[in-house]
């Protein structure tokens, strides 16, 4: 499968602060969590109900240190990249977006 074809388009509000470290390889990575609010039908009564989720996004090197200065919980965020699988250290599945473009939005 074409690698063109994994785009991921995101906007929403960071559900917590930034959290910025260094890997053992020496580059950096910054965690975020961000928050995509829709609205819906019920599918039982029919009445409109919010939801949220929450998407795990992961961000690199530049982007990385550029997110962990100017971002903090609750600032809107729009983010372009690709999703990507892994596990994690208690070897669990993991699905996360990496960002190749971080855009800040105004404050909460």
């Amino acid at each position: 499968m074409p690698a063109d074809l994994n785009h991921l388009t995101l906007s929403g509000r960071l559900a917590r602060d930034p959290v910025l470290s260094v890997l053992a390889s020496g580059h950096t990575v910054c965690d975020l969590l961000v928050a995509c609010h829709y609205r819906a039908r019920d599918e039982h009564s029919g009445a409109w109900r919010d939801y949220t989720d929450y998407v795990p996004v992961r961000a690199f090197g530049f982007q990385a240190r550029t997110a962990s200065d100017h971002l903090s919980k609750g600032r809107q965020v729009s983010l372009v990249g690709r999703i990507c699988s892994r596990r994690d250290e208690g070897d669990r599945p993991v699905v996360e977006m990496i960002a190749q473009a971080v855009q800040f939005g105004g404050r909460s």
